[in-house]
């Protein structure tokens, strides 16, 4: 079945930077997952002096690294995004002359390879079909690729180097250390028993499974502020409808005792002025954040869809931890921020008094109707349970695949036990067999006996997989 064009899927605002407005060029991204060029936040952080900065969409605090904006995080996943964008854009438009980038000769390219997501010319191509490890890849020409059907090859993202070893591909996760690692880091670095080792596919997919159960309970609480944003807007024009009532009310007890009192009416009309100006202020400040959070919340949302729909492996799992952080700061309880007292306006008539001595007006004070507050305040309670009444279901579903996940993992840990006893009592044995499994494997046994607290097992499984180092897209 065709699928969606890929533009269709990525908007603009995962391409192009919200400061210069343009494609993004070597894209930083920020804690709270906002991105921006590295030259727009080099010149934003120069308007702002300190050790930390506001983040220029929600204003959040972001410190700033010791190396300046170029020590801020590289968001790699919208750099291959641009990329596959840039790409698909351009085959479909047939405007630019695309090149391999399996060879170095710079040959045009006339297909894509689905697999190794690299461009191939006619002699890679052929090659491509010819060798063993690549004969079963999927090759897609250019006139297929112009028709949409196959705009997912732009999806296929190669998997990046290890950067202590960049000629092996980053397959594995130490979960241990929380972060992904390639073959030799296993031999080396990782090698102890107490270190926990995964496929990067599965950690991926347990990550997409996080991200995806905190998005719809941070999407709910979007309403929140939208209604937020309301209740505060309908503040505002009750405050105007208080303050003019004031106003009137001041006005008419003007009129009776005008000779006596003009004076002093003039001063509380400026008192009322100087009261709404500052009541307006702070209702617009509210308001404002409600926008701001929305914003934030909205974009957040929107970035974590993108990630798990079309991030890679590496790149889910890299954001995972920021990801997650973030969307659990956004789905927190909110404080109730909405003053219902801002729009109450106090008329003091004590001076006046004064001045009538035996005889004055008395205090004219304009509240908001209690029917409006009680639907404003019904309005919020009701996003609010909404809100609760999801977050119950979530954390329901969320407990349901842990016990499943933690049932699967006590089979597989009885299984492995019992496996492990069939094997052999003594630790020289299981060491013996290890360094069997390695000759088995094509691995010499000076490698083996540098790793023997790695698990019965998993030493065979993982050198086999450096076999296809080369080739593990």
């Amino acid at each position: 079945m065709a699928t969606a064009a890929l533009p269709e899927k990525v908007s603009d605002d995962f391409t192009k930077c919200t400061i210069c407005f343009y494609t993004f060029k070597n894209p930083k991204v920020l804690p709270c997952l906002h991105t921006f060029c590295e030259h727009c936040l080099r010149e934003w952080v120069q308007k702002n002096d300190g050790d930390t900065f506001p983040c220029p969409i929600c204003r959040q605090p972001v410190p700033l690294p010791q190396n300046g904006v170029e020590g801020l995080k590289d968001n790699f996943f919208i750099v291959s995004l641009v990329k596959a964008v840039t790409e698909h854009n351009k085959v479909r438009q047939g405007k630019d002359e695309l090149l391999c980038t399996s060879c170095e000769e710079g040959k045009p390219a006339t297909s894509r390879c689905s697999e190794c997501a690299e461009f191939l010319c006619e002699s890679c191509e052929s090659a491509h079909r010819l060798l063993r490890v690549t004969r079963g890849h999927t090759l897609f020409t250019f006139e297929e690729l112009k028709t949409g059907k196959y705009d997912n090859v732009f999806r296929t993202r190669k998997a990046p180097p290890c950067s202590k070893h960049p000629e092996e591909i980053l397959k594995l996760y130490c979960r241990t250390c929380e972060t992904p690692i390639c073959n030799e880091c296993v031999l080396f670095e990782h090698r102890d028993s107490q270190h926990d080792l995964k496929r990067i596919q599965e950690v991926a997919t347990e990550k997409r499974e996080t991200i995806l159960d905190l998005t719809p309970q941070c999407q709910a609480r979007m309403q929140f502020f939208r209604q937020t944003e309301e209740v505060q807007k309908r503040l505002k024009e009750q405050l105007q409808l208080n303050a003019e009532g004031a106003r009137q009310n001041i006005n008419k007890t003007a009129q009776t005792l005008i000779a006596m009192v003009k004076e002093e009416s003039e001063r509380l009309l400026t008192c009322i002025d100087t009261e709404e100006t500052s009541r307006k202020k702070q209702i617009d400040a509210e308001i404002e954040g409600a926008q701001i959070s929305l914003a934030s919340a909205k974009s957040t949302c929107e970035f974590a869809e993108t990630l798990a729909r079309e991030g890679g492996d590496y790149e889910v799992v890299s954001f995972s931890q920021d990801m997650t952080t973030r969307l659990n700061e956004l789905t927190k309880p909110p404080a109730n921020t909405v003053d219902f007292e801002l729009a109450n306006i106090t008329v003091d008539y004590s001076v006046m008094r004064q001045k009538l001595s035996s005889y004055g007006p008395p205090d004219s004070k304009h509240c908001l109707p209690k029917s409006t507050a009680k639907e404003l305040s019904s309005m919020l309670e009701s996003v609010s349970e909404m809100d609760s009444t999801r977050k119950r279901k979530a954390s329901k579903i969320t407990n349901n695949k842990n016990e499943k996940r933690q049932v699967g993992g006590s089979q597989k840990a009885s299984i492995g036990d019992h496996e492990k006893g069939m094997a052999g009592g003594s630790g020289s044995n299981r060491r013996q067999q290890n360094l069997r499994r390695g000759r088995e494997s094509g691995v010499s046994s000076s490698v083996n006996q540098k790793v023997p607290c790695i698990q019965p097992g998993r030493l065979k499984e993982l050198v086999e997989c450096k076999y296809w180092r080369c080739h593990g897209r």
